[in-house]
């Protein structure tokens, strides 16, 4: 047969498919920002210009990514009906989309704002609708504290995204369901007043009277807000009240900036907690202890904790895996803690669910909506400290 009667090629009838799947794994692994158009294409095995005629450019991409994922929760919630379904159902869903909601946490900033707000919407619907049904199941429960039992609930079994420890899928599910189930028979939901933190004083605080640290808290925030490519170093400076070249007295850009925030905290979370295991008479005391000195540090407006999420991927590899080294030795020291106060948890039981309860505090910590000042450290420790005391037994049952 001559080249000239050859059949064309013919797309894939998935073809946009394919491409939403690659997109999801490549701004999962290296970030909105650092993502290329050609990143995704090579993924999928086409060329750029063919890209371009399924999708107008990568804020598009991440706008059907994000939207399609929580619009295929929102229906499997719909369906689900009683509370115990909705979290088979979650678990599942977080399971299935491992890479979701991680970018859901980090990258819904980059959308336009109406996609943003779509997004953010249909996401609070999600624990609206989690704590509807948890009221249905404990009347005495406000809606408040419903509300906040919900967020930190999917935080949990969301919680695999922000990680890659694995285990057995029936035994990670139950896992995670287990858990969930601890917050939802928590004692310290069903007392408001908690609830309320101490009285603030008037205003934002004292500003620093150094430079580079004027320089370090105006910085941090911006970042978190916009991203770290999407801030100049003129506008940092500007925010610090520092105009001309003489920022560059400080630091000498961005980056170091960023590593010398990060590095900061690092070592303030490492301080936390060898004070913690210096003071604490059990294991127990120890991992509370920790983890009320973690959610009064994410909260913060200058904590960097976000950061080390969605921006270390902008420093060169030698200061991002030092970084990450430090990281990974907390949350093992942690998961020693579970291990010490529950020695009936395998390892990769303690692993799975202190990575968890650690997501938790992050992610709850920093949700302003929940609460106009904030949740009280004290209770989301206690809230985290609930699903570190998770019945095992449905878990074991799990093994399949």
């Amino acid at each position: 047969m001559s080249i000239k009667n050859a059949a064309p090629t013919r797309r894939p009838a998935d073809r946009k498919a394919q491409i939403l799947a690659a997109a999801t794994e490549c701004f999962h692994r290296s970030g909105y920002h650092t993502t290329a158009m050609e990143d995704i294409a090579g993924a999928v095995g086409i060329t750029a210009g063919a890209l371009y005629r399924h999708f107008r450019g990568k804020q598009e991409l991440l706008s059907r990514v994000l939207l399609d994922g929580v619009d295929a929760l929102a229906a499997q919630l719909a369906e689900a009906g009683d509370l115990e379904t909705m979290t088979r159902t979650v678990v599942g869903f977080a399971l299935d989309h491992r890479s979701l909601p991680m970018l859901l946490e980090r990258e819904t900033r980059n959308l336009a704002e109406q996609d943003r707000t779509v997004v953010l919407e249909r996401t609070r619907a999600h624990a609206d609708a989690l704590a509807e049904a948890l009221r249905e199941r404990r009347p005495e429960v406000d809606e408040k504290s419903a509300l906040l039992v919900a967020w930190c609930t999917l935080a949990l079994m969301t919680s695999p995204s922000h990680h890659d420890v694995s285990l057995p899928r029936p035994r990670y599910e139950a896992l995670l369901r287990a858990q969930a189930s601890a917050l939802y028979r928590s004692a310290v939901v069903p007392c408001p007043e908690r609830l309320t933190p101490a009285p603030r004083p008037t205003g934002i605080g004292i500003a620093p009277v150094s430079r580079r640290e004027a320089l370090l808290t105006a910085a941090i925030p911006l970042f978190k807000q916009r991203g770290f490519q999407q801030v100049g170093m003129e506008e940092i400076g500007s925010a610090a009240g520092i105009t001309g070249p003489s920022i560059y007295n400080h630091f000498a850009g961005k980056t170091e900036i960023l590593d010398t925030a990060l590095r900061r905290e690092a070592e303030v979370v490492q301080f936390v907690l060898a004070r913690a295991l210096a003071e604490s008479p059990t294991h127990r005391d120890a991992l509370r202890s920790v983890l009320v000195s973690y959610a009064r540090l994410s909260g913060m407006r200058t904590s960097a904790t976000p950061l080390l999420i969605a921006e270390i991927a902008f420093l060169p590899p030698e200061q991002r895996d030092r970084l990450l080294r430090v990281r990974n030795g907390f949350v093992l020291e942690c998961v020693a803690l579970l291990r010490g106060m529950r020695p009936e948890l395998s390892e990769g039981q303690a692993a799975v669910a202190m990575r968890g309860a650690l997501v938790l505090v992050n992610i709850a910590s920093r949700k302003p909506f929940l609460l106009e000042d904030g949740v009280p450290a004290e209770v989301l420790a206690d809230l985290a400290m609930d699903a570190l005391d998770f019945d095992p037994a449905p878990a074991r049952r799990g093994r399949g």
